[in-house]
C-alpha cells in the first residue's frame, strides 16, 4: 500500500501559481498518477489538468536520478520508479474564483484537492499527509482534514479529495452546536453586526439540523465564506463547506436571509449527500462522470430544507416562506422544459446539461433544474406524508430511517427502490405510489393540490401582457437573449441574438420598453423591427396573458384538519 506525501510551496503568487511535490512512498513497480476530472458535488467534467505545468519525476533522496513522466492521457502519467520511492514536482495554475476550483492570490489561496493533487490511480493508499511550507505568506491553514496548523493528514483518497484548504492571514470564529464544534472563517469585510448576527444565526440552523436528524455525524465542522462584490455560491464537503456571498447583500434583511438559506443548503448536506447518498455518489470514480438518477434526492431535498429549516428556526415567516416556493414555482413555469425533461433525466444529464446551461440559451425550453423541481416535490411529499399521517410523519422521518439504516448500518448508499422502501417502512405510506409519476415523466407537480392540504390556495391578479422573449442591453441596444416557446407562438420567427429596434413603429430601448408595453393587453397584434446579421426584417405576433401577481396564501376558513395540518407545518418543533 502507498503512502502520499505532498508539500505545497509558492512558486509566483502574482502570477497565481502554486508548487507542489509529492512523494509517493512504497509504490508499484510503474504508478500511472492522475488528476480527476470533476469534483463531488458538482457534475461536470472540468479538465483540471490543463492548469498542470513543468511536471518532473525523479527517485527519492538527495541525489535521487531523473524519471521520466509519460503522459497516457490528458490527465494521466506514467512513471517507472522500479519500486522505489519517487518524487513528482509540478506547477499549477489558479485562478478560478469560485467554490469548485483552485484560486491563488497574495491576499488568500484556496486550495481545491480535486484540482490540484494527483494521486496514483490504480494503487491502495494507506496515508496521505500535507504539509504547506512557510515560504507562503499566510499565518493560518484551515481545512477539515486532520491535524493542525500548516501540517494535515487524511486516511483514504475520499477525505483528501473532499477536504479544501483555504490559506488565509484570518483567524476563524468557533461556536458549538448539538456537541459539535464549529468553525467559520470569514474571507473578507463583513460589518461587526452582521457577524455577530450570523454567529448567532448561524448557531441556531445548525443546532435544530443537528437536533432533526437525530444528532451530529461529526466532532467538528468548518464554514468557510469568501465575501466580495457579486458572489455567490457553495459546495459541501466531507465536514466543512466553501461559500462565497456578496456582503452587501447581506446588508439587507432579504440578501442576509439569503446567505443563511445558502448556508443552511451547505450544511445539510453534511447528511443528504455526504452520509445519505444515492449509491453511485461514493466511492469515487474520479476520472469519469458518476452517474445517477437520484439528485433530485441529494440536491432537490435539500433545496426544500434549505429555506424550511428557516422556517423552523423563526428566521423565515410563513408569508416569506410561501413567497419563495412561488418564485421558484414560476421559475418552472415560464419554461418548456418540465413538458420536455423529467427529473429524473435532469439528474442523469447534469453533466452535459444543466451544468452547461450558461452556455446554451434553449436550455430553459428543453431542461429543468432538479434543485428547483426536487425542491417543490420534496415539499409536496411533506405536506403529502403529515396528510396522510395525521401530522405523526414527516420527511424528516424519512431522512432519519435513510441515515440510521444505509449510511451507519448497510455502510452505503442507497438505489431508488431501497429509498422509497425505506419512506413506507419509517412512514407507513407508499411514497413511490403518490409521485412515481412526477420522477419518470415530464410532468408538472400540482404543488397546489398538496397545499390545499395545509388550507394554502395560489391567487392570480393583476393582468397584463407577455411578449415571450427576454433581452439583455448591449451598447444601447436590445438584443434578444432568451426565447421562451412556452409563451411565443412558433410561427412567429425570433431568435437569440437578433436585436429589436422597433415596436409599432417606436424605437425602442432599455429606458422605455416597459412604457410602451403598459398601452397593449393580450391577444393584441404587435409589429416589430429587428436586426438579423447586417439585415432589417419586420415580425408581427400575437402578445400572451401574464398575471403580474401570483401568491400563496392562507385560506380565511380552513377546516379543522387544514388548520391543524398548517400549524404544524409552519410551528412544529
Amino acid at each position: 500500500m502507498s503512502k502520499l506525501r505532498f508539500s505545497v510551496q509558492e512558486y509566483q503568487l502574482t502570477g497565481h501559481y502554486l508548487q507542489v511535490e509529492l512523494e509517493v512512498v512504497a509504490p508499484e513497480n510503474e504508478t500511472v498518477l492522475s488528476l480527476p476530472v470533476w469534483s463531488p458535488g458538482s457534475y461536470m467534467v472540468r479538465d483540471y489538468s490543463r492548469h498542470i505545468h513543468k511536471l518532473e519525476a525523479f527517485v527519492s533522496g538527495k541525489n535521487g536520478k531523473v524519471l521520466e513522466i509519460d503522459p497516457i492521457g490528458l490527465d494521466s502519467w506514467k512513471v517507472v520508479s522500479g519500486g522505489e520511492s519517487f518524487r513528482v514536482r509540478y506547477v499549477v495554475y489558479g485562478f478560478d474564483y469560485s467554490v469548485r476550483s483552485n484560486y491563488f492570490t497574495t491576499e488568500f489561496c484556496l486550495l481545491h484537492p480535486p484540482a490540484l493533487f494527483l494521486y496514483p490511480k490504480d494503487s491502495e493508499i494507506s496515508e496521505i499527509t500535507l504539509e504547506i511550507s512557510n515560504s507562503l505568506p499566510f499565518e493560518f491553514c484551515h481545512s477539515g482534514l486532520s491535524g493542525k496548523g500548516k501540517k494535515r493528514s487524511a486516511a483514504s483518497l475520499d477525505e483528501w479529495m473532499d477536504s479544501p484548504i483555504l490559506l488565509s492571514g484570518r483567524s476563524s470564529i468557533p461556536f458549538v452546536s448539538g456537541g459539535c464544534e464549529h468553525e467559520i472563517v470569514l474571507e473578507g469585510e463583513l460589518s461587526k453586526s452582521v457577524q455577530k448576527n450570523l454567529i448567532r444565526d448561524l448557531q441556531k440552523i445548525t443546532e435544530e439540523q443537528i437536533r432533526s436528524l437525530g444528532g451530529a455525524p461529526n466532532s467538528r465542522y468548518l464554514f468557510v465564506l469568501i465575501l466580495s462584490e457579486g458572489a455567490y455560491g457553495g459546495l459541501e464537503h466531507l465536514n466543512s463547506s466553501v461559500n462565497m456571498y456578496d456582503p452587501l447583500k447581506a446588508l439587507s434583511k432579504d440578501g442576509y436571509l439569503k446567505l443563511l438559506e445558502l448556508l443552511s443548503h451547505e450544511y445539510f448536506h453534511l447528511w443528504n449527500v455526504k452520509r445519505i447518498r444515492p449509491i453511485a455518489l461514493g466511492p469515487f470514480d474520479y476520472q469519469k462522470p458518476n452517474l445517477t438518477r437520484e439528485l433530485w434526492i441529494a440536491e432537490g431535498i435539500t433545496s426544500f430544507y434549505d429555506a424550511y429549516f428557516l422556517v423552523k428556526t423563526k428566521h423565515l415567516n410563513a408569508e416569506n416562506y410561501l413567497a419563495k416556493v412561488m418564485e421558484d414555482l414560476q421559475s418552472l413555469e415560464k419554461s418548456e422544459g418540465e413538458s420536455w425533461m423529467s427529473l429524473e433525466d435532469s439528474s442523469y444529464t447534469a453533466w452535459i446539461k444543466f451544468y452547461n446551461r450558461p452556455n446554451d440559451p434553449n436550455a430553459g425550453n428543453t431542461g429543468i433544474s432538479y434543485y428547483v423541481k426536487g425542491g417543490i416535490l420534496a415539499l409536496a411529499m411533506d405536506l403529502f406524508l403529515l396528510s396522510e399521517t395525521s401530522g405523526k410523519k414527516s420527511l424528516l422521518d424519512v431522512m432519519r430511517e435513510v441515515y440510521q439504516f444505509f449510511h451507519r448500518g448497510k455502510k452505503r448508499g442507497f438505489t431508488k427502490s431501497e429509498f422509497f422502501e425505506a419512506a413506507k417502512r419509517s412512514t407507513g405510506v407508499d411514497l413511490k405510489l403518490e409521485f412515481g409519476t412526477y420522477l419518470d415523466k415530464p410532468v408538472v407537480i400540482p404543488i397546489e393540490r398538496y397545499f390545499h392540504k395545509i388550507g394554502v390556495i395560489r391567487v392570480d391578479s393583476n393582468p397584463g401582457v407577455e411578449l415571450g422573449f427576454g433581452t439583455r442591453e448591449e451598447r444601447g441596444n436590445l438584443v434578444i437573449s432568451k426565447i421562451d416557446w412556452k409563451i411565443l407562438d412558433p410561427s412567429v420567427d425570433l431568435s437569440q441574438g437578433d436585436e429589436w429596434i422597433s415596436l409599432n413603429g417606436n424605437r425602442i430601448h432599455s429606458g422605455n420598453r416597459k412604457d410602451l408595453l403598459k398601452a397593449f393587453k393580450a391577444g393584441d397584434k404587435i409589429e416589430l423591427l429587428i436586426a438579423r446579421k447586417g439585415k432589417i426584417l419586420k415580425r408581427k405576433m400575437k402578445l400572451s396573458k401574464r398575471f403580474q401577481t401570483s401568491q400563496f396564501k392562507f385560506e380565511e376558513h380552513p377546516s379543522e384538519e387544514q388548520k391543524k395540518l398548517r400549524d404544524q407545518f409552519f410551528g412544529r418543533s
